[in-house]
């Protein structure tokens, strides 16, 4: 595989993949990092996309279940059912998205900010 590279004009050259073996962008950075405008763009992107994914799922269960309770139908056991698997399906969704990016974001932009240190 062919890795594009770039001079820092320091004698450093640094991979788009940073210094790892790891295909995954360079999200550890500092502000002296020629990357770290990339990678913060990156980690916002990701930020903003939960905010958003979160707050359309909440949205399409909400109502879900306005609209049952508005159908005017006798309740149905089943339909309640349903209603429960798809509140669980959305709650696991937001839950693994969670757990996966925003520990990633936070630590990520505290690094950034020199608040805690976390490099390798």
């Amino acid at each position: 595989a062919v890795v594009s590279t770039q001079s820092t004009g320091e004698g450093k050259t640094v991979g788009f993949y940073g210094n790892d073996g790891v295909c995954i962008f360079k999200y550890l950075v500092r502000r002296d990092d020629p990357q770290w405008k990339f990678s913060t763009a990156i980690l916002s992107a990701n930020f903003i996309c939960f905010g958003f994914i979160a707050v359309s799922y909440f949205a399409i269960g909400y109502k879900s279940r306005k609209s049952l309770r508005n159908s005017g139908c006798v309740a149905i056991q089943a339909q309640y059912r349903e209603q429960k698997t798809l509140e669980a399906k959305i709650t696991a969704i937001i839950m693994t998205d969670f757990f996966c990016w925003i520990p990633l974001c936070i630590v990520s932009f505290l690094h950034l900010l020199e608040i805690i240190d976390v490099s390798p």
